[in-house]
């Protein structure tokens, strides 16, 4: 067998996973399914429907669950699906190894041995969290909803129910982990959520197997505790950091509520000083903050950190191309950032979802006594005509 043009590697090593069987195959196409029939992980990863979805790649098409990746792709910017099929290898242009690891894998896959279990686990455990970040809502963060219950009254967003995995499904991830080669932790905020240390993280330690995985951390920067950090660089055979840092200063702050940028920018200096840490900030692009990247990235450059620049994915009324399309002849990005750009005009705007970003930014700033046209001028001059 060989690997199609649209073949991607996730469904055959990665399940992402969170309560009452919500489930995906990677981190772009989180809870696409509930899988709630099956009890155990197991079970979800050798279902029909993940056994199904991976006969679609092996046959070359496009499976519209992944319509992250193809948008990507379709404007010229790297998908997740592109960079997870380099195995692992940063240095595109070793097509040597890669070609490699690329027969290497297609055995794995003729010989079926993926169906043993995944070899990375992507937790979606609960929505504990400190902040309200704009670009976020009460579905992955109880900050938010402890906020929602001051908010004069709307139909725009609305209270959810705080949860988190359970004690099962800890111990299902626990009782597995000698077969995990990585264990991925997202949030709500997972340094926040105390089930992840005294449940999974501390049971792995005590098991034995946490030597061979690398535990990655999506956070927002707000906590670090150095004792902790180093018992994890200890135990584990690698950490990975991921910060979201969504702009510099009062834009920062905007965006992801609650925060300090100071203080997060104190602590990613931190944890890119661990031992065996690989440290990363991801920038996330919404409609607020994408005429400001070049700036950003000037001041990320400042600290010699790698970045990666992330599109908004949901809900509808953050996608970047739901922009009036009349306004979006004047936008001109950097060369960097070219592939934003093609990302914007490759879909006409959707006027109920422009709506909707406009009565949520005024939502926003009259309950938190803020003023978007003053901390993102460049973006309300672009749009002041349109609804603001």
């Amino acid at each position: 067998m060989s690997l199609q043009k649209n073949f991607c590697i996730a469904p055959f090593i990665q399940l992402q996973i969170s309560n009452n069987g919500r489930t995906g195959p990677c981190p772009y196409t989180a809870n696409v399914w509930n899988l709630s029939k099956h009890k155990t992980i197991k079970e979800k990863w050798n279902s029909t429907e993940l056994e199904d979805f991976r006969s679609e790649f092996l046959s070359n098409k496009q499976n519209p669950v992944c319509k992250r990746c193809w948008r990507d792709e379709e404007s010229g910017k790297l998908s997740l699906r592109q960079r997870l099929n380099n195995f692992g290898i940063k240095n595109n242009n070793d097509s040597r190894a890669i070609n490699l690891k690329k027969n290497v894998f297609q055995r794995y896959i003729s010989q079926a041995s993926y169906k043993k279990y995944p070899k990375i686990l992507t937790l979606i455990p609960g929505n504990e969290c400190n902040l309200s970040c704009v670009t976020c809502g009460p579905s992955f963060s109880s900050k938010w909803n402890s906020e929602l219950k001051k908010f004069s009254k709307n139909n725009i967003i609305d209270t959810k129910k705080n949860w988190n995995l359970s004690d099962e499904e800890y111990k299902d991830i626990v009782e597995n982990s000698q077969y995990l080669q990585k264990i991925e932790l997202f949030g709500g905020e997972p340094f926040y959520n105390k089930k992840n240390r005294q449940l999974l993280i501390e049971k792995i330690i005590d098991k034995g197997t946490s030597k061979n995985i690398n535990l990655y951390f999506n956070t927002n920067g707000t906590h670090y505790d150095e004792t902790y950090m180093s018992f994890l660089a200890k135990n584990f055979k690698k950490i990975e950091i991921r910060v979201s840092v969504d702009g510099i200063n009062e834009q920062f702050e905007y965006l992801r509520y609650g925060a300090k940028y100071k203080n997060v920018i104190e602590n990613c200096k931190k944890f890119n000083q661990l031992e065996k840490t690989d440290f990363e900030i991801i920038c996330t692009i919404s409609p607020y903050n994408f005429l400001y990247l070049e700036e950003y990235d000037n001041e990320f450059k400042k600290y010699g950190w790698s970045v990666f620049y992330n599109l908004t994915s949901y809900p509808s009324r953050m996608m970047l191309f739901n922009i009036p399309d009349i306004v979006k002849k004047d936008i001109k990005l950097p060369i960097k950032f070219k592939d934003i750009e093609n990302y914007i005009n490759n879909k006409n705007y959707d006027p109920i979802c422009w709506q909707e970003f406009v009565d949520y930014t005024k939502l926003i700033d009259k309950n938190r006594a803020l003023d978007m046209s003053k901390i993102f001028p460049k973006f309300y001059e672009l749009v002041k005509n349109h609804g603001f």
